[in-house]
C-alpha cells in the first residue's frame, strides 16, 4: 500500500503556526517580490481571489475582506517540511518526498486491513498537528495514482481515506479524468474525444490506445488506476546545472550595487553545489533589465559570459572572483537592471585532484574553511557568515514587504515564554 500524505494550503498554514490569532481567518502568501498570490487557504478563496492574481490587483479586496498577506518565507516552510518528514519516517519504511508539502510513504511488506491503515491515517494527523500545528490529508492506495486520488477525496472522509477494492470503480466513475494524477485538462479533452469521459472507462481504456493518445505516462496512468504499480519512486539526482538569481525590487544602474547581489547569488549556489557533494569548472554570470514586454526597445539589454576556472573547484571565494570578472565584459552604462544570474557550469562530483600538482594542504585548508561555514549557517541559518563583499550596497534585495519571522530557524526571533 502506498500512503499519500499532503499539507492543507501549506504555505499558509506554516504562516498561521506562529500566529494563533489567523486561525479560522483568512491568509494569502505571495511570490517572490511580493508579485502574485501564489498560495491561500479555504477562507481566503471563499473571499473571491485565486492563485496567479497578481497582488497589486486585488490588494484592495484583500484589505476589505481582511485577508492577511505574507511574502513568501521560504526558509520557514523548509523547516517545518523536515519536521513532517521526521514524523513520517517513523511510521514508513521507505519514503518518497515529492515536493514541500506532499510525500509518499511506502509500506510494500504490510499485509494490513483498510482500518489499520485508517489508524495509520488518522495517528499521521493527529501527530502532525500537535507536534508541528500542520492540518494534513492522508490517501491510501496500491498505487501513487490512486493514492493522490484518494487524498484529494480524503476532505470528505474526515481527512483520511483509504482504497477498498468493491468500492474503487465507484469511485472512479464518479470522476473527471482531469481529475487523475498525469492527465490534466488538454489530455482529458483528448480523452473525451475519443468516448472516454470519466476516471472508470480510462481504467478499462485498452493499453494499446492509452499509449497512442496519451504517450507512455498514460499507459503507466491506465497501469495505476488498475492497481499495478507503474510510476516508479522519484529520486533526486544530482543536478548538472545550478542557478541562484532573483529579481531586484528596483532598477539598478551601477556596477557596484549589480556586484553586491551577484556575490550574495553565487554564494547561495556555491552552497548549493557543496550539499550535493559536486564541484564546478565554469561559472557563467547574466544581467538583464527583464523588460522585454515594454515598447522602448532602446531600454532593453540583457548579456551574459562565461569563465572558465582552472581546475574544478567548490570554493566559494574563487568561484566568487571569477564572476566578478565576468561583470565588468556585459555591464552597460544607462540601463535600468532588475535581475543578475549566476550560472555553475561543468559539474562534476567532488573529487581528490593531487595530479594538478596542487599543495594538498592549501586544498585541506579550504575544505575546512568552507565545511566550516556550512555548518555555521546550518546551524544560524544563511547569512550568519558571509563574503563582506555582499553587504556593501543596501536597498536592492527582492521586496518582502510582509515577511514572517524566521522562528524555527533563527535564535534571535524564537518567541519568548514568561
Amino acid at each position: 500500500m502506498v500512503l499519500h500524505a499532503d499539507g492543507n494550503s501549506f504555505y499558509a498554514s506554516c504562516e498561521q503556526i506562529y500566529r494563533p490569532d489567523l486561525r479560522g481567518k483568512p491568509v494569502a502568501v505571495l511570490s517572490n517580490n511580493d508579485g502574485i498570490i501564489i498560495a491561500l487557504n479555504k477562507e481566503a478563496k471563499a473571499c473571491g481571489i485565486k492563485r496567479g492574481d497578481p497582488y497589486f490587483k486585488v490588494r484592495d479586496i484583500c484589505d476589505w475582506k481582511g485577508i492577511t498577506i505574507f511574502s513568501s518565507n521560504y526558509t520557514l516552510y523548509a523547516d517545518i517540511s523536515r519536521r513532517i518528514t521526521s514524523i513520517y519516517m517513523e511510521y514508513a519504511p521507505d519514503i518518497e518526498e515529492y515536493s514541500i508539502d506532499e510525500s509518499f510513504l511506502f509500506f510494500d511488506d504490510c499485509n494490513w486491513s483498510i482500518k489499520d491503515y485508517e489508524e495509520i491515517g488518522f495517528d499521521l494527523k493527529r501527530r502532525i498537528a500537535k507536534e508541528v500545528g500542520i492540518p494534513i490529508c492522508v490517501g491510501a492506495a496500491p498505487t501513487k495514482t490512486l493514492a493522490k486520488l484518494y487524498n484529494k477525496k480524503a476532505k470528505e472522509h474526515g481527512g483520511v481515506f483509504v482504497y477498498n477494492p468493491r468500492e474503487v470503480d465507484a469511485l472512479l466513475e464518479s470522476v473527471d479524468c482531469g481529475t487523475i494524477w498525469g492527465i490534466g485538462p488538454a489530455r482529458a479533452k483528448k480523452l473525451q474525444l475519443h468516448g472516454i469521459k470519466n476516471a472508470l472507462m480510462l481504467k478499462h481504456m485498452p493499453l494499446c490506445d492509452a499509449k497512442r493518445l496519451l504517450t507512455i505516462q498514460g499507459f503507466a496512468t491506465v497501469q495505476e488506476l488498475n492497481g499495478i504499480r507503474s510510476v516508479e519512486k522519484v529520486t533526486r539526482e544530482k543536478k548538472d546545472i545550478i542557478t541562484s538569481s532573483r529579481q531586484f525590487s528596483i532598477k539598478v544602474y551601477d556596477m557596484a550595487t549589480i556586484e553586491c547581489a551577484m556575490v550574495e547569488y553565487a554564494e547561495i549556489a556555491v552552497e548549493r553545489l557543496r550539499k550535493q557533494k559536486s564541484e564546478c569548472q565554469a561559472v557563467q554570470v547574466t544581467i538583464s533589465t527583464c523588460n522585454y514586454y515594454s515598447d522602448d526597445t532602446d531600454s532593453q539589454y540583457s548579456n551574459a559570459a562565461i569563465v572558465q576556472l582552472p581546475r574544478l573547484t567548490s570554493y566559494t571565494p574563487d568561484i566568487v572572483n571569477a564572476a566578478r570578472l565576468a561583470l565588468p565584459y556585459i555591464f552597460r552604462q544607462g540601463y535600468g537592471y532588475k535581475v543578475v544570474m549566476i550560472t555553475l557550469l561543468e559539474i562534476m562530483p567532488a573529487q581528490y585532484q593531487g595530479w594538478l600538482w596542487i599543495d594538498p594542504m592549501e586544498d585541506i585548508k579550504k575544505k575546512r574553511l568552507m565545511d566550516a561555514v556550512d555548518e555555521i549557517t546550518k546551524v544560524y541559518g544563511r547569512h550568519s557568515i558571509t563574503l563582506a563583499k555582499s553587504w556593501t550596497v543596501d536597498g536592492w534585495q527582492m521586496k518582502r514587504e510582509f515577511l514572517s519571522p524566521c522562528v524555527t530557524t533563527d535564535i534571535l526571533v524564537v518567541p519568548g515564554v514568561r
